[in-house]
């Protein structure tokens, strides 16, 4: 574990140093919240907002968080990990961590922003729990599926593709815990859900993993 925490300061330390990655997501997620807050009509703002705050995030993941292992790709050094004494499980590990900071950094700036454009009376705290737990699931898929399509050359169309159909699950139960989130209740099923569906996806990130990264 220990590990892990070193590859994601090491990740950390690049990405706050160029800010490549973190300013494409807080710009991206800012022009298509501003977006659109401009095209949907004032009258069913309340019954759409939600599910475009989730579209934010999910976009904005499939085209960030790939870019852990992406990086490594560009930059010639996975072969480096590859033959380090760290273990595959390390290294997902430590990009998911690095992921996960990245996600809490851009769900601090942008939720603000959302409720404030449009006009939500929601319970904050609810809403970010709510957020951050299908985030993180979403996390978690992103970055050990990003393998997968590593060496494609179209692996920016290819990302989607495969993880839209992974993710339905859990978007239909965040969906559920926001519209709760919004009344002000928390809805335990959902939360059941996405958390049962974050640890399997988890786990099985974890035993597949070796695999996907020695090739």
């Amino acid at each position: 574990m220990l590990k892990a925490f070193e590859i994601a300061k090491k990740d950390l330390k690049i990405e706050f140093r160029s800010k490549g990655t973190l300013n494409f997501m807080v710009l991206f997620s800012l022009v298509v919240s501003f977006m659109f807050s401009i095209a949907v009509p004032s009258n069913v703002i309340g019954d759409v907002a939600i599910s475009l705050l989730l579209l934010v995030f999910i976009f904005v993941g499939i085209l960030g968080y790939t870019r852990a292992f992406l990086r490594e790709a560009e930059l010639e050094t996975i072969d480096g990990l590859r033959i380090s004494p760290i273990s595959p499980t390390a290294v997902l590990l430590g990009k998911i961590i690095y992921n996960v900071i990245l996600m809490l950094l851009i769900e601090i700036i942008i939720l603000p922003i959302f409720v404030a454009l449009f006009n939500l009376n929601v319970d904050f705290l609810l809403l970010f729990l709510s957020v951050t737990a299908g985030n993180l699931a979403f996390v978690i898929v992103i970055s050990s599926l990003s393998m997968l399509v590593l060496k494609s050359k179209a692996r920016e169309l290819l990302m989607p593709i495969i993880i839209f159909p992974v993710i339905f699950p859990v978007i239909s139960s965040t969906i559920t815990a926001l519209n709760s989130s919004v009344v002000g209740e928390i809805n335990y099923n959902a939360f059941l859900l996405i958390g049962s569906y974050t640890v399997m996806m988890l786990t099985v990130a974890m035993l597949t993993f070796d695999y996907l990264f020695v090739e």
